[in-house]
C-alpha cells in the first residue's frame, strides 16, 4: 500500500493555539506528541482510503491536556470533512493515548487541525 501524507504541521498548531495564552514550549510539546502518532493515524487513514479512494479533507480535533499529568482528555472531533466514522474513531483513540512530556500546572485546551490527502491526489 502506498505511503500517504498526513499533515500535522506545527504552523497549523500555532494557528490553533495562538490566542490561547499557551507558551511556545507547550505548543512544541503538543506538536511533538501529535507527530508521535502520525504513523498510527496514517494507518487509520489507509484503512479508510481502502474503502473510499476519494477520501480526503481536514479534521479538527479539540482536547485538553490535564493539569499535573498532561494526559490528553476529552478528545473530540469538532470539524470533519471526511465522511468515515471509523477514521474519526481511530484518530480520537490514537490521540487519547498521548501525554505531554512536560505537564503543566493548569489544564491546557487545544484545537488541532489534521489534513488528509493521498499521495496520488491531483495537485
Amino acid at each position: 500500500m502506498a505511503r500517504l501524507p498526513l499533515l500535522l504541521g506545527a504552523a497549523l498548531l500555532a494557528c490553533g493555539c495562538a490566542n490561547s495564552g499557551m507558551g511556545s514550549a507547550v505548543r512544541t510539546d503538543v506538536s511533538l506528541r501529535m507527530a508521535s502518532v502520525q504513523s498510527p493515524i496514517s494507518t487509520c487513514y489507509e484503512a479508510a482510503l481502502a474503502k473510499n479512494r476519494k477520501l480526503r479533507g481536514h479534521m479538527v480535533l479539540s482536547f485538553h491536556a490535564a493539569a499535573g499529568t498532561g494526559k490528553f482528555t476529552d478528545v473530540r472531533v469538532v470539524e470533519n470533512e471526511l465522511p468515515d466514522p471509523g477514521l474519526e474513531q481511530c484518530v480520537v483513540a490514537q490521540v487519547s493515548t498521548l501525554t505531554l512530556a512536560q505537564p503543566q500546572k493548569s489544564a491546557v485546551s487545544v484545537t488541532y487541525p489534521l489534513h488528509f490527502t493521498p499521495l496520488d491526489a491531483p495537485q
